[in-house]
C-alpha cells in the first residue's frame, strides 16, 4: 500500500512553482545517463511542466486503480513508441529521488525515500505493462 500522507508532505517540502525541481531532476538524469539527452527537445520547460502534473495527478489518483491503468498505460504505450527501454524507468526514478533528497535536505527522510522507492516502482510496473510482450 502506497503512503499518500508521506507522498504528498515529501513533495510539497520539495516542489516549487518554477519546476526548478524538475528542472534539476533533468541535470541529474542527463549527467548520469548523458545517452538519453537526444530523447528530449531543446527547451525542457514544457517536459517539465508535464512531469511536475503528471506526478501530482498520479498522487491525487492513488486510489483509483482503473484511472492509474489507463492513464499509465497509455504514458506507457506513449514511451514505448518513444524508445524508452525498461532499464530508463529505474534511472527516472533514482535520479528523480536523489533530487528530491538533495532538495529536501535535512528534512527529507528515509520514509520519504522508501516511499517514493515504492510509488515509482508501481508507476513503472503499469506503464510497462502496456508495452508490446517480447517474444523469448
Amino acid at each position: 500500500m502506497l503512503n499518500r500522507e508521506v507522498l504528498q508532505d515529501s513533495l510539497s517540502l520539495v516542489v516549487d512553482d518554477e519546476h526548478k525541481l524538475m528542472r534539476d531532476f533533468y541535470d541529474r538524469l542527463f549527467a548520469e545517463h548523458p545517452e538519453v539527452r537526444l530523447m528530449f527537445g531543446a527547451d525542457l520547460r514544457p517536459q517539465a511542466t508535464m512531469l511536475q502534473q503528471a506526478i501530482a495527478a498520479v498522487l491525487d489518483h492513488l486510489d483509483d486503480a482503473e484511472w492509474l491503468g489507463r492513464t499509465l498505460g497509455a504514458l506507457g504505450r506513449r514511451h514505448n513508441d518513444l524508445g524508452v527501454t525498461p532499464e530508463m524507468y529505474d534511472w527516472v526514478a533514482g535520479a528523480l529521488i536523489a533530487t528530491m533528497a538533495e532538495r529536501g535536505g535535512a528534512e527529507w527522510t528515509d520514509e520519504m525515500t522508501a516511499a517514493w522507492n515504492d510509488a515509482l516502482g508501481a508507476v513503472a510496473g503499469l506503464m510497462l505493462d502496456a508495452y508490446p510482450a517480447v517474444a523469448d
